[in-house]
C-alpha cells in the first residue's frame, strides 16, 4: 500500500532539486551580468571622474595664481621698500596703506572665489585642504593690518607693543600652516592628474622670518617711522563771511623791548724814558646801556584767514550773513567721516529782547590726508549794529576736533 506513495514523493523530491538549481543557475547568470554592467559603468566612469577632478582644479588654479600673487604685497609690507620718497603731508602712509589693503582684500576675496566654484571637487579632503590655506592667509592679513595699525598709533606703552607683537607671532603661525595645508591639498589629488596638476604656492620662503626676533626687528622699524606714525589732524584753514569783512580790529599789540650796551675804551698812557720812578697812567673803559621798547600796533587788515582771538571782524551794513569755512585734514590718515557746524549767536542787548541763536551744518563725507574743502553755510538773519559770537567746529568721529571762535560785528 506505501510503494506509490513513496515513487512520487520520491519524485517530486527530484523536482524541486531540479528547480533550485535552475533558480541558482540563473541568479548566477543574472549575477554575472550585473557585474558585467558595473564593470562596465565603472570603465566608463572612471575616465569621467578624472575629467571632472580635472576640471575642478583647472578652476581653482587661477584663484590659488591670485593668491601666490599677493606675496609681494606682503614683501611689499614687510620691506617698507615701496615708500616713496616724498614730503607731502601723508604720501608714504597712503603708499603704506594702500599696500596693505590691497593684501587683505586680495587674501579675502580668494576665498570668496573658491565658494563659488560651481563644479565637483576631487575628494571633500582636497577641497577642504585648499579651503584651509586660502582661510589662513585671509585671516593672517587681517591681523597683519591689525598689528600695524597697534605700532602706528598714538600709544606705544608696553601693553600695546606686547599685543601687536603677539599678533605678529601668530600671523607667521598661520601663514607656515597655511603653506603647509596647500602642499597637503597637492599631495592628495589623484595621481592621473598630470596636466591639470597644481603648481607650488609659498607665503613664507623662510619661517625665521616669523621668529620673536624677526617680527621685533620689523615692530621697531614701524614705530621709529615718522613719515608712516599715525597723526590724526582736522583742521580750520580759513573762516570768512558774504559780505566780507572791511577791518578786523582790537588786534593783539606787540611790545618789543631792545638793550643796547656800546663800550668805549679809552686809555692814556705817560712814560718817563730811563728815569727812576717812571709812571704809566690809564683811564678804564666804560660801558654804557641804552634800553628802547617799541610797540607795534598792526594795521586792521581783512586779510587774515582766521580772525585771531579777541578781535572783532566789522561787516558792512546788511540783514543776511554767509560764512565760508576751508576745511582740511592736515594728518597723514584719511578722514572716514568729517563734519562741519556752524553757530551764530547775537550778543543780548540791553532793553533788546534776546534772539535764538542760528545753526547750520554740513557732512564732508571721507578726506584723503592734504585735501581740503571750501563750505558756504547759511545765509544767516542778522541786524545793523548787532555783535554776534560766530562758533565754527570740524569733527572726525575718533579724532580731536578743531574749533574757530569769531566775533563779528554788522556796522549800521
Amino acid at each position: 500500500m506505501l510503494g506509490p506513495v513513496a515513487r512520487a514523493s520520491s519524485q517530486s523530491k527530484r523536482r524541486s532539486r531540479r528547480r533550485i538549481t535552475l533558480a541558482a543557475i540563473g541568479c548566477l547568470v543574472v549575477a554575472l551580468a550585473v557585474g558585467e554592467i558595473v564593470d562596465q559603468v565603472v570603465k566608463e566612469a572612471t575616465p569621467a571622474a578624472r575629467r571632472a577632478s580635472a576640471s575642478w582644479v583647472s578652476a581653482v588654479s587661477p584663484i590659488v595664481a591670485e593668491s601666490t600673487g599677493l606675496v609681494s604685497s606682503l614683501d611689499a609690507v614687510r620691506a617698507l621698500d615701496h615708500l616713496p620718497a616724498c614730503s607731502a603731508a601723508g604720501c608714504q602712509r597712503d603708499a603704506f596703506d594702500e599696500t596693505l589693503s590691497q593684501l587683505v582684500a586680495g587674501a579675502a576675496g580668494a576665498v570668496a572665489r573658491l565658494g563659488t566654484v560651481g563644479l565637483v571637487p576631487p575628494t571633500t579632503r582636497a577641497e577642504a585642504l585648499l579651503g584651509a590655506a586660502l582661510a589662513g592667509r585671509a585671516a593672517a592679513s587681517r591681523e597683519l593690518a591689525g598689528a600695524a595699525v597697534l605700532l602706528l598709533g598714538p600709544a606705544h606703552d608696553h601693553a600695546v607693543l606686547a599685543r601687536a607683537q603677539g599678533l605678529l607671532l601668530g600671523v607667521g603661525e598661520q601663514l607656515v600652516a597655511a603653506d603647509r595645508s596647500y602642499r597637503a591639498y597637492v599631495r592628495s589629488l589623484p595621481r592621473g592628474l598630470h596636466a591639470a596638476r597644481p603648481g607650488p604656492s609659498v607665503w613664507v620662503a623662510d619661517p625665521r622670518e616669523w621668529t620673536r626676533a624677526g617680527v621685533q626687528g620689523w615692530a621697531d622699524r614701524l614705530v621709529s617711522s615718522v613719515g608712516l606714525r599715525s597723526h590724526e589732524e582736522i583742521a580750520l584753514l580759513a573762516v570768512s563771511t558774504t559780505p566780507p569783512v572791511l577791518r578786523i580790529v582790537g588786534l593783539p599789540v606787540t611790545t618789543t623791548t631792545t638793550t643796547t650796551t656800546t663800550t668805549t675804551t679809552t686809555t692814556t698812557t705817560t712814560t718817563v724814558p730811563r728815569a727812576p720812578g717812571s709812571t704809566t697812567s690809564s683811564v678804564p673803559s666804560s660801558t654804557t646801556s641804552t634800553t628802547s621798547t617799541t610797540t607795534t600796533v598792526p594795521p586792521t587788515t581783512t586779510t587774515l584767514q582766521v580772525p585771531p582771538r579777541g578781535s572783532v571782524s566789522i561787516v558792512q551794513p546788511t540783514s543776511r550773513l554767509a560764512v565760508e569755512v576751508v576745511v582740511a585734514d592736515a594728518g597723514n590718515l584719511r578722514a572716514s567721516s568729517a563734519s562741519l557746524s556752524v553757530v551764530l549767536a547775537a550778543r543780548p542787548r540791553a532793553g533788546a529782547a534776546a534772539t535764538p541763536p542760528e545753526s547750520a551744518s554740513r557732512r564732508l563725507g571721507p578726506m584723503l590726508p592734504g585735501a581740503a574743502r571750501y563750505l558756504d553755510l547759511g545765509p544767516f538773519a542778522v541786524r545793523r549794529g548787532a555783535t554776534y559770537d560766530l562758533r565754527v567746529v570740524a569733527t572726525v568721529p575718533g579724532w580731536e576736533p578743531a574749533s574757530e571762535n569769531v566775533t563779528v560785528r554788522i556796522a549800521g
